[in-house]
Protein backbone atom coordinates (compact mmCIF):
# COMPACT_ATOMS: atom_id res chain seq x y z
CA UNK A 1 0.00 0.00 0.00
CA UNK A 2 1.41 3.18 -0.93
CA UNK A 3 1.54 5.69 1.90
CA UNK A 4 0.60 9.55 1.30
CA UNK A 5 2.90 12.44 3.18
CA UNK A 6 0.84 12.47 6.52
CA UNK A 7 -0.39 16.36 6.89
CA UNK A 8 -1.72 16.15 3.48
CA UNK A 9 -3.29 13.12 3.39
CA UNK A 10 -5.12 13.45 6.84
CA UNK A 11 -5.98 17.33 6.25
CA UNK A 12 -8.20 15.84 3.00
CA UNK A 13 -10.20 13.59 4.90
CA UNK A 14 -10.83 15.89 7.57
CA UNK A 15 -14.51 16.39 7.11
CA UNK A 16 -14.54 12.16 7.12
CA UNK A 17 -13.17 12.08 10.79
CA UNK A 18 -14.69 15.04 12.28
CA UNK A 19 -17.80 13.23 11.29
CA UNK A 20 -16.45 9.98 12.86
CA UNK A 21 -15.73 11.71 16.08
CA UNK A 22 -19.35 13.19 16.47
CA UNK A 23 -20.55 9.93 16.46
CA UNK A 24 -19.40 6.51 17.93
CA UNK A 25 -15.66 5.67 16.31
CA UNK A 26 -12.84 5.76 18.68
CA UNK A 27 -9.45 7.65 17.69
CA UNK A 28 -8.51 4.03 17.20
CA UNK A 29 -11.10 3.73 14.60
CA UNK A 30 -10.12 6.72 12.97
CA UNK A 31 -6.32 6.03 12.53
CA UNK A 32 -7.38 1.90 11.28
CA UNK A 33 -9.92 3.72 8.58
CA UNK A 34 -7.24 6.32 7.89
CA UNK A 35 -4.93 3.62 7.20
CA UNK A 36 -7.26 1.59 4.89
CA UNK A 37 -7.31 4.98 3.32
CA UNK A 38 -3.42 4.84 2.33
CA UNK A 39 -2.65 7.45 5.12
CA UNK A 40 -0.74 6.21 8.11
CA UNK A 41 -0.16 9.03 11.09
CA UNK A 42 0.43 8.84 14.76
CA UNK A 43 -2.22 9.13 18.00
CA UNK A 44 -0.44 12.07 18.58
CA UNK A 45 -0.62 13.98 15.33
CA UNK A 46 -4.64 12.82 14.87
CA UNK A 47 -5.00 14.23 18.29
CA UNK A 48 -3.73 17.42 17.54
CA UNK A 49 -5.48 17.96 13.80
CA UNK A 50 -9.13 17.34 16.08
CA UNK A 51 -7.89 19.91 18.17
CA UNK A 52 -6.89 22.35 15.47
CA UNK A 53 -10.55 21.29 13.57
CA UNK A 54 -12.16 22.66 17.20
CA UNK A 55 -13.59 18.76 17.18
CA UNK A 56 -15.42 19.24 20.68
CA UNK A 57 -16.18 16.22 22.82
CA UNK A 58 -18.34 13.44 21.49
CA UNK A 59 -21.92 14.51 22.76
CA UNK A 60 -24.07 11.28 23.05
CA UNK A 61 -22.00 9.82 20.65
CA UNK A 62 -23.47 6.12 21.17
CA UNK A 63 -27.02 7.24 21.96
CA UNK A 64 -28.90 9.74 19.71
CA UNK A 65 -32.63 9.10 19.73
CA UNK A 66 -34.42 11.76 22.17
CA UNK A 67 -36.23 9.39 23.99
CA UNK A 68 -33.12 6.95 24.38
CA UNK A 69 -30.94 9.85 25.55
CA UNK A 70 -33.97 10.90 28.30
CA UNK A 71 -33.85 7.01 29.34
CA UNK A 72 -29.80 6.98 29.24
CA UNK A 73 -29.85 10.18 31.81
CA UNK A 74 -32.69 8.59 34.03
CA UNK A 75 -30.42 5.50 34.37
CA UNK A 76 -27.27 7.05 35.20
CA UNK A 77 -28.85 9.01 37.88
CA UNK A 78 -30.32 6.08 39.23
CA UNK A 79 -27.24 3.97 39.25
CA UNK A 80 -24.85 6.60 39.95
CA UNK A 81 -27.10 7.34 43.28
CA UNK A 82 -27.90 3.54 44.40
CA UNK A 83 -24.58 2.06 43.21
CA UNK A 84 -21.40 3.76 44.71
CA UNK A 85 -18.90 1.51 43.82
CA UNK A 86 -19.82 1.63 39.79
CA UNK A 87 -17.40 3.10 37.78
CA UNK A 88 -18.36 4.63 34.45
CA UNK A 89 -17.11 1.70 32.47
CA UNK A 90 -19.70 -0.20 35.06
CA UNK A 91 -22.72 1.98 34.58
CA UNK A 92 -22.58 1.63 30.69
CA UNK A 93 -21.97 -1.77 30.96
CA UNK A 94 -25.04 -2.35 33.23
CA UNK A 95 -27.35 -0.11 30.98
CA UNK A 96 -26.63 -2.14 27.96
CA UNK A 97 -27.06 -5.36 29.61
CA UNK A 98 -30.66 -4.14 31.16
CA UNK A 99 -32.23 -1.87 28.75
CA UNK A 100 -30.09 -2.47 25.64
CA UNK A 101 -28.80 1.21 25.42
CA UNK A 102 -25.39 0.89 24.13
CA UNK A 103 -23.10 3.79 25.60
CA UNK A 104 -19.72 4.13 26.59
CA UNK A 105 -17.49 5.23 30.08
CA UNK A 106 -16.92 8.91 27.87
CA UNK A 107 -20.26 9.13 27.40
CA UNK A 108 -21.52 8.21 31.21
CA UNK A 109 -19.01 10.71 32.58
CA UNK A 110 -20.19 13.51 30.15
CA UNK A 111 -23.39 12.93 31.34
CA UNK A 112 -22.62 12.39 35.12
CA UNK A 113 -20.13 16.31 34.71
CA UNK A 114 -22.99 17.89 32.88
CA UNK A 115 -25.51 17.04 35.71
CA UNK A 116 -23.35 17.51 38.44
CA UNK A 117 -23.09 14.51 39.68
CA UNK A 118 -19.67 14.03 40.80
CA UNK A 119 -17.35 11.33 42.27
CA UNK A 120 -15.22 13.69 44.48
CA UNK A 121 -16.59 17.11 45.97
CA UNK A 122 -13.26 19.32 45.96
CA UNK A 123 -15.62 22.53 46.91
CA UNK A 124 -15.46 23.29 50.72
CA UNK A 125 -18.88 24.57 50.95
CA UNK A 126 -20.74 21.94 49.11
CA UNK A 127 -18.24 19.29 50.70
CA UNK A 128 -19.99 20.93 54.38
CA UNK A 129 -23.34 20.53 53.09
CA UNK A 130 -23.08 16.86 52.03
CA UNK A 131 -21.62 16.35 55.33
CA UNK A 132 -24.49 17.73 57.11
CA UNK A 133 -26.84 15.96 54.77
CA UNK A 134 -25.38 12.84 56.13
CA UNK A 135 -25.14 13.36 59.20
CA UNK A 136 -28.51 13.86 59.37
CA UNK A 137 -30.05 11.29 57.06
CA UNK A 138 -27.85 9.26 60.06
CA UNK A 139 -29.54 10.70 62.67
CA UNK A 140 -33.32 10.26 61.55
CA UNK A 141 -32.17 6.40 60.78
CA UNK A 142 -30.65 5.69 63.87
CA UNK A 143 -34.05 7.46 65.59
CA UNK A 144 -35.93 5.01 63.44
CA UNK A 145 -34.07 2.00 64.79
CA UNK A 146 -33.95 -0.08 61.96
CA UNK A 147 -30.58 0.49 60.88
CA UNK A 148 -29.39 0.91 64.33
CA UNK A 149 -26.96 -2.39 64.20
CA UNK A 150 -25.35 -1.08 60.50
CA UNK A 151 -21.78 -0.24 60.61
CA UNK A 152 -20.08 2.07 57.95
CA UNK A 153 -20.32 -0.06 54.92
CA UNK A 154 -23.87 -0.82 55.20
CA UNK A 155 -25.01 2.87 55.70
CA UNK A 156 -23.13 3.65 52.60
CA UNK A 157 -25.11 1.24 50.72
CA UNK A 158 -28.19 1.71 52.95
CA UNK A 159 -28.11 5.20 51.92
CA UNK A 160 -27.43 4.80 48.67
CA UNK A 161 -29.97 1.98 47.82
CA UNK A 162 -33.07 3.30 49.95
CA UNK A 163 -32.60 7.23 49.74
CA UNK A 164 -30.32 7.87 46.75
CA UNK A 165 -27.64 9.51 48.51
CA UNK A 166 -23.98 8.99 48.01
CA UNK A 167 -22.41 9.61 51.29
CA UNK A 168 -18.54 9.29 51.79
CA UNK A 169 -16.95 7.21 54.58
CA UNK A 170 -15.46 9.77 55.95
CA UNK A 171 -18.61 11.70 56.98
CA UNK A 172 -20.53 8.50 57.89
CA UNK A 173 -17.93 7.55 60.07
CA UNK A 174 -18.06 10.90 62.17
CA UNK A 175 -21.16 10.73 62.42
CA UNK A 176 -21.27 7.43 63.63
CA UNK A 177 -18.76 8.44 66.34
CA UNK A 178 -20.56 11.54 67.25
CA UNK A 179 -24.32 9.62 67.16
CA UNK A 180 -23.91 6.50 67.91
CA UNK A 181 -20.90 5.74 70.57
CA UNK A 182 -22.32 2.51 72.06
CA UNK A 183 -22.51 0.94 68.49
CA UNK A 184 -18.96 1.79 67.42
CA UNK A 185 -17.43 0.71 70.48
CA UNK A 186 -19.63 -3.20 70.26
CA UNK A 187 -18.16 -3.30 66.59
CA UNK A 188 -14.36 -2.50 67.31
CA UNK A 189 -12.64 -5.35 66.02
CA UNK A 190 -11.54 -8.15 68.54
CA UNK A 191 -10.62 -11.61 68.32
CA UNK A 192 -11.36 -13.21 64.95
CA UNK A 193 -11.48 -16.93 64.43
CA UNK A 194 -9.17 -18.13 61.94
CA UNK A 195 -10.67 -18.01 58.10
CA UNK A 196 -10.07 -20.68 55.67
CA UNK A 197 -7.81 -20.17 52.68
CA UNK A 198 -10.43 -20.69 49.85
CA UNK A 199 -13.83 -21.45 48.98
CA UNK A 200 -14.01 -22.71 45.49
CA UNK A 201 -16.91 -22.77 43.23
CA UNK A 202 -17.29 -23.11 39.64
CA UNK A 203 -19.61 -20.28 39.22
CA UNK A 204 -23.26 -18.79 40.03
CA UNK A 205 -26.34 -21.72 41.28
CA UNK A 206 -23.41 -24.23 41.10
CA UNK A 207 -24.20 -24.55 45.16
CA UNK A 208 -26.58 -23.34 46.71
CA UNK A 209 -26.44 -23.19 50.86
CA UNK A 210 -29.47 -23.24 53.16
CA UNK A 211 -30.48 -23.32 56.81
CA UNK A 212 -32.68 -21.89 59.91
CA UNK A 213 -32.57 -19.05 62.05
CA UNK A 214 -33.93 -20.18 65.40
CA UNK A 215 -32.21 -17.20 67.88
CA UNK A 216 -36.28 -15.90 67.85
CA UNK A 217 -37.73 -19.17 67.99
CA UNK A 218 -38.63 -19.20 71.55
CA UNK A 219 -40.72 -16.11 70.45
CA UNK A 220 -42.61 -17.41 67.75
CA UNK A 221 -40.34 -15.82 64.47
CA UNK A 222 -38.74 -18.01 62.70
CA UNK A 223 -36.29 -17.52 60.05
CA UNK A 224 -35.04 -19.81 57.01
CA UNK A 225 -32.72 -18.64 53.78
CA UNK A 226 -30.28 -19.83 51.21
CA UNK A 227 -27.43 -18.12 50.02
CA UNK A 228 -25.29 -19.21 46.32
CA UNK A 229 -22.12 -19.82 47.47
CA UNK A 230 -20.03 -18.22 45.00
CA UNK A 231 -21.70 -14.67 44.78
CA UNK A 232 -22.84 -14.84 48.69
CA UNK A 233 -25.95 -13.69 47.66
CA UNK A 234 -28.69 -14.14 48.76
CA UNK A 235 -31.13 -16.14 47.01
CA UNK A 236 -34.05 -16.20 49.59
CA UNK A 237 -35.14 -15.52 52.61
CA UNK A 238 -37.99 -16.24 54.89
CA UNK A 239 -39.02 -14.82 57.84
CA UNK A 240 -42.25 -15.98 59.57
CA UNK A 241 -43.78 -18.85 62.24
CA UNK A 242 -42.64 -21.61 60.76
CA UNK A 243 -38.93 -22.49 59.36
CA UNK A 244 -39.45 -26.35 60.47
CA UNK A 245 -42.42 -27.80 58.66
CA UNK A 246 -41.47 -29.73 54.80
CA UNK A 247 -43.99 -27.71 53.68
CA UNK A 248 -43.02 -24.40 54.54
CA UNK A 249 -39.38 -25.37 53.54
CA UNK A 250 -40.30 -27.04 49.95
CA UNK A 251 -42.36 -24.16 48.86
CA UNK A 252 -40.01 -22.03 49.65
CA UNK A 253 -38.01 -23.28 47.18
CA UNK A 254 -40.61 -24.29 44.76
CA UNK A 255 -41.57 -20.51 44.48
CA UNK A 256 -37.39 -19.44 43.82
CA UNK A 257 -36.41 -21.95 41.46
CA UNK A 258 -39.85 -21.01 39.38
CA UNK A 259 -38.99 -16.83 39.75
CA UNK A 260 -35.11 -17.55 38.72
CA UNK A 261 -36.06 -20.12 36.34
CA UNK A 262 -33.84 -22.91 36.67
CA UNK A 263 -32.47 -25.25 39.71
CA UNK A 264 -29.12 -24.91 41.13
CA UNK A 265 -26.68 -27.73 40.17
CA UNK A 266 -26.34 -28.43 44.64
CA UNK A 267 -28.26 -28.13 47.60
CA UNK A 268 -26.47 -27.85 50.56
CA UNK A 269 -28.42 -28.68 54.23
CA UNK A 270 -27.88 -30.66 57.31
CA UNK A 271 -30.18 -33.57 57.78
CA UNK A 272 -33.06 -31.48 59.48
CA UNK A 273 -36.76 -32.92 59.77
CA UNK A 274 -37.62 -29.77 57.20
CA UNK A 275 -35.76 -31.18 54.58
CA UNK A 276 -36.40 -34.08 52.80
CA UNK A 277 -39.71 -32.77 50.73
CA UNK A 278 -37.38 -29.91 49.77
CA UNK A 279 -34.67 -32.71 48.75
CA UNK A 280 -36.83 -35.33 47.24
CA UNK A 281 -38.39 -32.41 44.71
CA UNK A 282 -34.55 -31.17 43.88
CA UNK A 283 -33.47 -34.45 42.69
CA UNK A 284 -36.38 -35.27 41.13
CA UNK A 285 -35.80 -31.90 39.15
CA UNK A 286 -32.54 -32.97 38.36
CA UNK A 287 -33.43 -37.07 37.29
CA UNK A 288 -35.90 -35.39 34.88
CA UNK A 289 -33.41 -32.99 33.84
CA UNK A 290 -30.85 -35.67 32.93
CA UNK A 291 -33.41 -37.80 31.25
CA UNK A 292 -34.22 -35.28 28.69
CA UNK A 293 -30.58 -34.36 28.23
CA UNK A 294 -29.32 -36.19 24.98
CA UNK A 295 -26.00 -36.12 25.97
CA UNK A 296 -26.13 -38.03 28.72
CA UNK A 297 -25.05 -41.63 28.42
CA UNK A 298 -27.53 -44.67 29.53
CA UNK A 299 -24.49 -46.10 30.99
CA UNK A 300 -23.96 -42.97 33.11
CA UNK A 301 -28.12 -42.21 33.48
CA UNK A 302 -28.35 -45.60 34.77
CA UNK A 303 -25.31 -44.45 37.73
CA UNK A 304 -27.11 -41.37 38.52
CA UNK A 305 -27.40 -40.88 42.41
CA UNK A 306 -29.04 -38.56 45.12
CA UNK A 307 -25.36 -37.39 45.76
CA UNK A 308 -25.15 -35.81 42.09
CA UNK A 309 -27.71 -33.07 43.08
CA UNK A 310 -27.51 -32.73 47.12
CA UNK A 311 -25.17 -32.11 49.90
CA UNK A 312 -26.17 -33.25 53.21
CA UNK A 313 -23.58 -32.16 56.04
CA UNK A 314 -23.41 -30.55 59.47
CA UNK A 315 -24.62 -27.12 60.12
CA UNK A 316 -21.05 -26.27 61.40
CA UNK A 317 -19.48 -27.24 58.28
CA UNK A 318 -22.03 -25.34 55.94
CA UNK A 319 -20.04 -22.09 56.25
CA UNK A 320 -21.27 -19.96 54.01
CA UNK A 321 -25.07 -19.79 55.78
CA UNK A 322 -23.56 -19.85 59.27
CA UNK A 323 -21.74 -16.44 58.27
CA UNK A 324 -24.74 -14.94 56.74
CA UNK A 325 -26.76 -15.91 60.43
CA UNK A 326 -23.36 -14.07 62.24
CA UNK A 327 -23.74 -11.39 59.97
CA UNK A 328 -27.49 -10.86 60.54
CA UNK A 329 -27.00 -11.40 64.29
CA UNK A 330 -24.30 -8.56 64.19
CA UNK A 331 -26.18 -6.61 61.66
CA UNK A 332 -29.86 -6.53 62.29
CA UNK A 333 -31.31 -9.03 65.26
CA UNK A 334 -29.25 -9.08 68.12
CA UNK A 335 -31.42 -6.00 69.18
CA UNK A 336 -34.55 -8.27 68.90
CA UNK A 337 -32.47 -10.85 70.65
CA UNK A 338 -31.48 -9.02 73.37
CA UNK A 339 -34.62 -7.23 73.68
CA UNK A 340 -37.26 -9.89 74.29
CA UNK A 341 -35.76 -11.73 77.29
CA UNK A 342 -34.58 -8.46 79.05
CA UNK A 343 -37.65 -6.07 78.00
CA UNK A 344 -40.73 -8.28 78.17
CA UNK A 345 -39.53 -11.88 79.87
CA UNK A 346 -37.79 -10.38 82.61
CA UNK A 347 -40.54 -7.46 83.26
CA UNK A 348 -43.61 -10.34 82.71
CA UNK A 349 -44.35 -8.68 79.65
CA UNK A 350 -44.64 -12.11 78.20
CA UNK A 351 -44.85 -15.64 79.25
CA UNK A 352 -43.58 -18.35 77.07
CA UNK A 353 -46.36 -20.91 78.50
CA UNK A 354 -48.90 -18.63 77.18
CA UNK A 355 -50.03 -18.96 73.53
CA UNK A 356 -52.23 -15.78 73.58
CA UNK A 357 -48.64 -13.95 74.37
CA UNK A 358 -46.73 -15.50 71.40
CA UNK A 359 -49.53 -14.94 69.07
CA UNK A 360 -49.73 -11.24 70.60
CA UNK A 361 -45.96 -10.87 69.85
CA UNK A 362 -46.18 -12.19 66.88
CA UNK A 363 -48.74 -10.26 65.38
CA UNK A 364 -47.21 -7.14 66.90
CA UNK A 365 -43.29 -7.23 66.21
CA UNK A 366 -43.22 -9.87 63.08
CA UNK A 367 -44.22 -7.09 60.28
CA UNK A 368 -41.42 -5.10 62.03
CA UNK A 369 -38.80 -7.40 62.31
CA UNK A 370 -39.63 -8.64 58.71
CA UNK A 371 -39.51 -4.95 57.60
CA UNK A 372 -36.43 -4.82 58.78
CA UNK A 373 -34.74 -8.06 58.09
CA UNK A 374 -36.02 -7.70 53.89
CA UNK A 375 -34.45 -4.28 54.35
CA UNK A 376 -30.94 -5.72 55.48
CA UNK A 377 -30.72 -8.68 52.90
CA UNK A 378 -31.37 -5.83 50.01
CA UNK A 379 -28.58 -3.82 51.59
CA UNK A 380 -26.17 -7.08 52.19
CA UNK A 381 -26.87 -7.92 48.52
CA UNK A 382 -25.64 -4.53 47.32
CA UNK A 383 -22.80 -3.90 49.72
CA UNK A 384 -18.88 -4.81 48.02
CA UNK A 385 -16.98 -8.02 49.26
CA UNK A 386 -13.77 -6.56 50.01
CA UNK A 387 -10.61 -7.86 48.46
CA UNK A 388 -8.59 -10.31 50.57
CA UNK A 389 -4.93 -10.51 49.68
CA UNK A 390 -4.42 -13.56 51.73
CA UNK A 391 -6.87 -15.67 49.99
CA UNK A 392 -5.86 -16.57 46.56
CA UNK A 393 -8.82 -17.78 45.28
CA UNK A 394 -11.46 -15.01 47.29
CA UNK A 395 -13.63 -13.74 44.76
CA UNK A 396 -14.60 -9.77 45.88
CA UNK A 397 -17.40 -7.88 44.03
CA UNK A 398 -21.01 -7.04 44.71
CA UNK A 399 -22.96 -9.92 45.28
CA UNK A 400 -25.82 -8.80 43.13
CA UNK A 401 -23.48 -8.34 40.18
CA UNK A 402 -21.38 -11.50 41.02
CA UNK A 403 -24.29 -13.41 41.25
CA UNK A 404 -25.02 -12.22 37.41
CA UNK A 405 -21.77 -13.91 35.91
CA UNK A 406 -19.37 -13.65 33.65
CA UNK A 407 -17.80 -15.17 30.35
CA UNK A 408 -15.32 -17.26 32.64
CA UNK A 409 -17.81 -17.53 35.60
CA UNK A 410 -20.74 -18.37 34.22
CA UNK A 411 -23.90 -18.93 35.81
CA UNK A 412 -24.23 -22.84 36.33
CA UNK A 413 -27.24 -24.55 37.24
CA UNK A 414 -30.47 -26.99 34.96
CA UNK A 415 -33.55 -26.11 33.45
CA UNK A 416 -36.63 -28.35 35.33
CA UNK A 417 -39.90 -29.53 33.90
CA UNK A 418 -42.60 -26.96 33.89
CA UNK A 419 -45.07 -29.58 34.11
CA UNK A 420 -43.42 -31.49 36.93
CA UNK A 421 -42.56 -27.99 38.96
CA UNK A 422 -46.85 -26.91 38.68
CA UNK A 423 -47.92 -30.82 40.10
CA UNK A 424 -45.56 -30.24 42.55
CA UNK A 425 -46.57 -26.82 43.73
CA UNK A 426 -50.57 -27.87 43.29
CA UNK A 427 -49.98 -31.18 45.85
CA UNK A 428 -48.15 -28.85 48.17
CA UNK A 429 -51.43 -26.61 48.06
CA UNK A 430 -53.37 -29.25 48.32
CA UNK A 431 -51.26 -30.78 51.31
CA UNK A 432 -50.88 -27.27 53.03
CA UNK A 433 -49.96 -23.77 53.49
CA UNK A 434 -47.49 -21.97 55.28
CA UNK A 435 -47.15 -18.29 57.13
Amino acid sequence: MDFTNNTTGIDHYAPQLIQMATTNATQDDMLIWLYQKGVQVSLRTLRRRLTDWDVKKREFSCVKDDAAIDQLIKEVNHLFHTQPTYSDAQIACRISEDHGLHSTSSQIKQIRLQHGWLRRNNDFEAAQAQQAETTDFIQNLLQNGQTRQYGRRYLITHLARKHGHRARGKHVREALRALDTYGTTLRTPGMKQKRRENYIVPGPDWLWCLDGHDKLAKYGIEMYGSVDAYSRKVIWFFVGTSNRTQVSVLRQYLHTVKKIGYCPNFLRTDRGRETPMMADAHYYFYHTACLHDETISDDAFDNICFADCYLFGKSTGNIKIESLWGQLISGQTEQWMLFFPTKLEAEGLWRGDLACDTVILVFIFLPIIRGEVFDWVADKNASPIRPQRQRSQHVPGIPNDLYRGSDDTPRQGFNFDLDLHAELETNVINYGTYS
